[in-house]
């Protein structure tokens, strides 16, 4: 079973903040600059949390997971152009 999250980080350093989009860009989209929703398995979300958590290198350093439940899900607006997006399934 997966579970979706919204992943919001504020990277200081340029490096960094773009291991970090790598690294969620396995996992989802992105839908701001800093903004990714992403799909990770149950049974992955502690090693997940964990690989991110240690991206962090400066005290300044944020980042902030939350879940979807299925009622969230199906209750997205997008509005403006998010066509070059790539969206779930469950988005349509």
């Amino acid at each position: 079973m997966t579970k979706n999250y919204v992943v919001i980080y504020d990277i200081t350093d340029s490096k960094n903040r773009y291991k970090i989009a790598r690294f969620l860009f396995e996992y989802g989209i992105r839908t701001q600059y800093s903004v990714f929703e992403v799909e990770v398995k149950n049974s992955q979300f502690n090693k997940f949390i964990g690989l991110l958590g240690r991206k962090i290198k400066k005290p300044a350093d944020k980042i902030y997971i939350y879940q979807l439940d299925k009622n969230n899900l199906k209750n997205i607006q997008r509005i403006g152009n998010y066509e070059n997006s790539v969206i779930f399934d469950f988005f349509v």
